[in-house]
């Protein structure tokens, strides 16, 4: 592992000094090795980078949205160009197989295609006013700096969504990755500085900005006033304690949450397609990510071939290190998560729950590396247990006869962000997607929450990483920013970028004596 990060350090010129100088100590997930050690930055260090920040925007708002395009390309065409180090960084960092780094990646480099066009529709509107000689104009403008938090399971997606759309519109960075991502964190911001640099025109020096700090820390970018919106991903609780923060001072948010998405098996489904499509939603990214699917409702009629083929679906899935070509499923993030994971299995067994799976595995000699079989949990109700969330291959069943009583169990967790649907009933399919039905952010019908991959034919049978796509950008990103809760939509790029300015109106009175 040393010498792969050593390579890929070498091609991306890092700071290897600086990477290895702090008290931040990030672990691969692979082998449970150390592979970085940044510094920490403390509250003092906090303010010094959000005062930067605001310094950069006085510069950055005033630079022509033709040179914001110009840096962002230059940007994509850096990202283009170390493609294979990236991708790798991915893998060594985050524990994933390689196609899901490869379409992690790709999908970073869709959005930011996109958003390189973006600064070249910033434009307001001018029309007639209600009186003779007024004109009422709209002028859209940056609004400040901002903040971006991203957890560890989607590295660059989510930053790219978020910061560069930020930085398009005139905005400054902030970016505060998940302490067990910090080195994909400075690749980008190497690569986006190396881009600053190829540029025609000034670009202020702290433009982006990556900031490696604990909690508390975190919750100062969210009490800051000049902080002019915070963007975060996470867990229900962080996030709620964010939004709470940046109420108070009236600030601006975006901000999504995951975890515990649900799937109802109506009684006309086809079941393997049902099996094929749960079983990824369920167990890809070892079920790390905010749109796994957790709980399982099936139609009683159908639910003993449904388990059975569901329990054989999931032995089948191999389990190894990411760069065993055969894999599917890589490891838990570390030891926290499988302990997590236990505790959630010891309570699954309080609740009479029949348990298939969830143990640990040996792969080669990764002692301080957890790799856990896929686990399906059987539950004769939905329990408490069900609606904790617990990053790790579980997938709850349990079996239902009346459809409105299964749609209203899954609508218990009400920060559900995807459900699905499997029927062959378009009554049954209508009535899942309308106001009396579920209450999630996003629906799908006979389509897991993510999607499905193939390795080399042996686990899953589309061909393409996901196969449920909003504008490309892929469903389950495009599902967490949502207009129901977080207030826009990113299926395209036609209006998302107001998110990141402000509107001014303005009245002109030019009914003026000669």
């Amino acid at each position: 592992m040393f010498q792969r990060i050593k390579k890929i350090m070498d091609n991306l010129r890092l700071d290897e000094e600086f990477l290895s100088s702090g008290n931040c100590v990030d672990y691969s997930p692979i082998d449970g090795n150390q592979i970085a050690a940044v510094p920490l930055s403390d509250s003092e260090k906090v303010q010094t980078i959000i005062n930067r920040s605001c310094s950069a925007f006085e510069e950055w708002q005033k630079v022509p949205p033709s040179n914001r395009a110009e840096l962002i390309q230059k940007f994509i065409n850096e990202l283009t160009l170390h493609k294979e180090d990236l991708v790798e960084l991915i893998m060594i960092e985050t524990g994933k197989v390689r196609l899901c780094a490869e379409w992690e990646f790709e999908q970073a480099l869709y959005l930011a295609r996109g958003i390189s066009a973006v600064p070249k529709k910033l434009a307001g509107v001018i029309s007639q006013g209600e009186y003779e000689k007024f004109a009422v104009s709209q002028k859209w403008l940056p609004v400040g700096p901002v903040a971006v938090i991203t957890s560890f399971t989607l590295p660059i997606r989510v930053w790219a969504l978020n910061g560069l759309m930020a930085l398009a519109c005139g905005n400054s960075v902030i970016w505060r990755p998940s302490r067990s991502a910090t080195l994909i964190a400075y690749a980008i911001d190497t690569l986006f500085r190396r881009a600053k640099a190829q540029c025609s025109f000034y670009t202020p020096e702290y433009l982006t900005q990556v900031l490696v700090c604990d909690h508390p820390e975190a919750i100062l970018l969210a009490q800051s006033k000049q902080i002019a919106i915070m963007c975060a991903t996470g867990a229900p609780s962080i996030v709620r304690r964010l939004q709470s923060i940046v109420g108070q001072r009236l600030g601006r948010t975006l901000l999504s949450v995951g975890e515990n998405s649900a799937a109802l098996v109506e009684k006309t489904a086809d079941i393997d397609l049902a099996v094929r499509e749960i079983v990824f939603s369920a167990y890809g990214d070892a079920g790390q990510r905010p749109v796994s699917l957790k709980r399982i409702f099936c139609h009683s009629s159908i639910y003993d071939t449904f388990v059975s083929k569901l329990k054989q679906k999931a032995s089948e899935l191999y389990v190894d290190s990411p760069f065993e070509h055969l894999a599917v499923i890589g490891p838990l993030l570390n030891r926290e998560s499988f302990d997590v994971m236990n505790m959630t299995l010891d309570q699954a067994r309080v609740d009479n729950g029949v348990i298939t799976g969830g143990n640990r595995l040996p792969v080669g000699k990764f002692d301080k590396a957890y790799y856990v079989s896929p686990c399906i949990i059987e539950l004769e109700k939905q329990t408490q247990t069900m609606l904790s969330s617990t990053l790790a291959p579980i997938l709850y069943v349990v079996k239902y006869d009346d459809f409105d009583e299964a749609i209203a169990e899954i609508n218990k967790y009400e920060e559900t962000l995807v459900s699905c649907l499997f029927t062959n009933n378009i009554v049954a399919a209508g009535h899942f997607m309308s106001t009396s039905g579920v209450k999630s952010d996003a629906v799908t019908i006979n389509a897991g929450s993510i999607g499905s991959i193939t390795k080399n034919g042996l686990s899953f049978e589309h061909k393409n990483i996901c196969s449920v796509g909003i504008g490309s950008i892929g469903f389950d990103v495009a599902a967490m920013f949502n207009a129901g809760k977080n207030g826009t939509m990113f299926s395209t790029f036609d209006n998302s970028w107001q998110t990141f300015m402000q509107v001014k109106n303005c009245l002109i009175n030019y009914n003026c004596a000669d």
